[in-house]
């Protein structure tokens, strides 16, 4: 599939966001172009990780409750971005999470199911409507003392899309953009059709899929609570947390894609259809225009697009 019509490929894969994420060019053998494009993924995860001691937000957090912090332009835009989100969804996707996933710690090495009282006391700092946004200067200021922003439900998809207006910029008619499981492709696949992308059956092993889309310059972002996860005591928990009760969302889903143009747009989307359940979920792709893929907890599969675009999907 990823062989182009000229017999040119390149192709590499590095640890980068917290993940393995490969890049794919068709039609090209220019490696410093490839290189060029791991310098900008490297770049965004340095600007927004919160672990990351010299990235901005977490100076934004070692600020909380005492100044803002003025940011470039293209993190201001991503944070305005998430607080837009959490505000259209009422907080079910919420940028302001940080104290909540330092607790549950899932990703790390530290990772726990917390007390009920340890929940409780952070509960407060996850207040989306505490962080102010200043416009003049590009700054952002978290009112509470021990707030912090945790923007890991929407860095890859933002990450994605600086990488493909990148290629596109420099030419590429063909790529396949891979970012842990959130995925961009410009043009066409190499054999000249759409670029087919298999959507991971839950708790399986990789490589099985339960649906193939094809698509064309667009994104697929899946989120699913059989990503990450804490087995305790028999109990199953998985990463997507509650701002509203500290614990994983309350869903009747397994996993929600999203496919649209907008990498940052479907990563934000398949976070929040995940966490709000299969009806709301609905509503919330028509509010939104997307197309999604849903997999309930009883195995059962909804397509729906609300364009009606001329994407194939392709059930397996």
């Amino acid at each position: 599939m990823l062989f182009s019509c000229s017999g040119k490929t390149i192709t590499d894969d590095r640890f980068v966001l917290g993940t393995v994420c490969t890049i794919t060019i068709n039609g090209s053998d220019d490696e410093d172009l490839l290189s060029s494009a791991f310098d900008l993924l490297y770049d965004a995860d340095h600007k927004i990780s919160r672990f990351d001691e010299g990235s901005w937000v977490y100076k934004i957090n070692e600020s909380a409750g005492k100044s803002a912090v003025a940011v470039p332009p293209d993190v201001f835009s991503l944070i305005k971005a998430s607080l837009d989100m959490a505000e259209e969804t009422d907080g079910v996707f919420n940028p302001a999470i940080g104290p909540l996933s330092s607790l549950w710690g899932f990703g790390t090495e530290n990772a726990r199911v917390p007390s009920d009282d340890e929940i409780a006391a952070v509960l407060p700092l996850l207040d989306w409507r505490s962080v102010v946004l200043c416009e003049e200067d590009s700054s952002v200021y978290l009112e509470k003392e021990g707030m912090a922003l945790d923007l890991g439900a929407v860095g890859k998809g933002w990450a994605c899309d600086i990488l493909r207006d990148y290629l596109v910029g420099q030419g590429v008619e063909s790529a396949l953009i891979n970012l842990g499981g959130n995925i961009a492709v410009i043009g066409q696949a190499a054999d000249g059709g759409p670029w087919r992308i298999g959507i991971q059956r839950p708790f399986d092993e990789r490589g099985a899929y339960f649906t193939i889309v094809s698509v064309e310059d667009a994104s697929v972002v899946v989120s699913g609570g059989y990503q990450r996860y804490i087995e305790k005591d028999g109990v199953f928990y998985h990463h997507i947390l509650s701002s509203a009760t500290g614990y994983p969302a309350e869903t009747d889903l397994i996993s929600a894609a999203v496919v649209c143009r907008s990498s940052t747009l479907a990563d934000m989307l398949s976070t929040t259809l995940f966490a709000s359940g299969h009806d709301k979920a609905l509503d919330v792709a028509e509010q939104f225009g997307v197309r999604t893929i849903l997999l309930t907890d009883d195995l059962e599969v909804t397509d729906f697009d609300a364009e009606e675009s001329d994407i194939a999907v392709l059930q397996v």
